[in-house]
């Protein structure tokens, strides 16, 4: 299983982007993102694959904080994102906000079609970094939803795996997830690999 090496001081505080990766923003909004980032003592290691459709697990997620740190990090790398949060946030002004980051509004009381829905949105975009939070909350729970692997199923994705590590202020880009059509296997080694990492509330972290 794949670790991640900590803080590189020596290196930049984000790694470049593949040239496949779909892109959003300037030189200028790229500036901001790492000059919010250091303001904030964090940094971004690992890299994304050359591919032109991404789909990114984010775990764990514990904290409102979680979606800021992401959103600098979206900004210095001048990645185009697209994710999935409730759609009770969408009211005005933060609204706009959201959609303009790449926010998905979902009805979580209708799950069902959920899964089909996202990924006929990945099937149809030539380019496009689809990111969700398998916890589903930032509660404490026992359980992952398995969406995201029926999504990948579905429209033929790489999932990669993301993680926020607040001991270090680090937000790592790890490996790709080897699927193997078993959700339950595939989950429990996927959450074996997030448990080195801690996010910003651990009493909300799953096991």
């Amino acid at each position: 299983m794949a670790g991640y090496a900590g803080t590189r001081p020596d290196e930049d505080i984000v790694p470049e982007l593949p040239a496949s990766v779909p892109r959003s923003g300037n030189a200028l909004t790229r500036r901001v993102g790492r000059t919010l980032l250091r303001w904030f003592g964090w940094r971004v290691t690992g890299n994304l694959p050359d591919e032109r459709r991404l789909l990114v697990i984010a775990a764990p997620h514990t904290s409102n904080w979680d979606w800021v740190i992401a959103m600098f990090a979206m900004l210095a790398l001048g990645v185009r994102i697209n994710y999935l949060i409730k759609d009770t946030l969408f009211v005005w002004p933060l609204s706009v906000l959201l959609r303009a980051s790449g926010g998905i509004p979902t009805d979580r009381g209708a799950p069902a079609g959920l899964v089909e829905e996202v990924a006929t949105r990945v099937c149809e975009a030539e380019q496009i970094v689809m990111v969700i939070t398998p916890e589903g909350t930032r509660s404490r729970v026992e359980t992952w939803k398995t969406g995201f692997l029926r999504v990948a199923e579905l429209a033929r994705l790489p999932v990669v795996q993301v993680a926020w590590h607040y001991p270090d202020r680090l937000l790592h880009i790890g490996p790709v997830a080897e699927l193997s059509g078993d959700h339950e296997r595939d989950l429990a080694r996927i959450r074996a690999w997030y448990r080195q990492f801690t996010g910003r509330i651990p009493a909300n972290q799953s096991p």
